[in-house]
C-alpha cells in the first residue's frame, strides 16, 4: 500500500503518494552514535577537539579508544592531525580508528569533543549551477534503479490518475552536491528539462529537510515549478486534518 492517497473536494480519487528518501543510510546511522546526545565532553581533557570521520567507523572501538589518544595529544602539544601526516607514532592509531583529520581550538566546554563526517568530493561541495537540470537528471535514474522497486510496485497499483513519488534528500544524501544544492539554496534555479520517469510515475516531487531553499516538482502538465516547505504544523490542523 502507497503512503497518502489525494482527494477533490468532492471525494473523488485524484491522486496516489509514495515517499521515499534519497538518504546515505550508512553516514545517517553513524552520525546519531557519535552526535545523538549532542556534544560529548570527556573529563580530563581541555576539549575543543573537532573530528572528521570516515564513513565506515566502527564507533565501539573509536569511543574506547579516544580519550586516551586526544589526551595523549594534548599532553604533548599535538593541536592537529591528518591522515597524510605520519610524523607521530600515534597518528596510524589514529587512522586505524578511521580518524581523517583532527584539530583542537579553543573553547567554552571544556573536555568537548565534536564529530563531522568525510564527504567523497562529489558531495562535499562543487560548482554553482546555472540551471536545475541536474535535478531532472538525477532524480529520473534514481527512480528507475532497483533499490526504487517498492516504490514503483506501490504505485502501480494504485487505481488513482496520477502517482506521485516524493523524494526526500536529507543532510546526508545519496545525492551528489550539485543535485542537493538546487534542494538547499534560496532562489536556486528550476529544471529547464523533463525527468525521464517510469511509466509507474507521473508526478514527482523534490525536497531537502534544510530549513533553506524550495521544494520542486514537476508534473506533464505544468512543467517545473516550486512549491514552498511546510516546517511545522499546529496541532490544530493535525486535528482538523483528522
Amino acid at each position: 500500500m502507497h503512503d497518502l492517497n489525494l482527494f477533490s473536494q468532492d471525494r473523488a480519487l485524484r491522486g496516489a503518494v509514495e515517499v521515499s528518501a534519497a538518504a546515505d543510510g550508512g553516514s545517517i546511522e553513524l552520525w546519531k552514535l557519535v552526535n545523538g546526545q549532542g556534544r560529548r565532553i570527556y573529563s580530563g581533557l581541555a576539549g575543543g577537539w573537532f573530528l572528521r570521520l570516515q564513513p565506515s567507523t566502527r564507533v565501539k572501538p573509536l569511543l574506547r579508544a579516544l580519550p586516551a589518544l586526544l589526551a595523549d595529544w594534548e599532553q604533548r602539544g599535538i593541536r592537529e592531525f591528518s591522515r597524510w601526516d605520519s610524523s607521530d607514532p600515534t597518528f596510524a592509531r589514529a587512522f586505524k580508528l578511521s580518524i581523517v583529520d583532527a584539530n583542537q581550538s579553543g573553547t567554552d566546554f571544556p573536555g568537548s569533543v565534536y564529530f563531522t563526517i568525510d564527504l567523497p568530493p562529489d558531495k562535499a561541495g562543487g560548482f554553482v549551477a546555472e540551471t536545475g537540470d541536474a535535478l531532472a537528471q538525477w532524480v529520473g535514474d534514481w527512480l528507475w534503479k532497483a533499490g526504487q522497486a517498492d516504490v514503483l510496485r506501490k504505485l502501480a497499483k494504485s487505481a488513482a490518475p496520477r502517482r506521485h513519488a516524493f523524494v526526500l534528500f536529507p543532510g546526508f544524501t545519496t545525492a551528489p552536491f550539485k543535485v542537493a544544492d538546487l534542494l538547499m539554496r534560496d532562489s536556486a534555479p528550476l529544471p529547464t528539462v523533463a525527468p525521464s520517469l517510469p511509466a509507474e510515475v507521473t508526478d514527482v516531487w523534490a525536497m531537502s529537510t534544510w530549513n533553506s531553499g524550495d521544494g520542486f516538482r514537476w508534473s506533464a502538465d505544468d512543467g517545473w515549478v516550486r512549491f514552498t516547505k511546510v516546517l511545522e504544523i499546529d496541532s490544530w490542523e493535525i486535528a482538523s486534518a483528522g
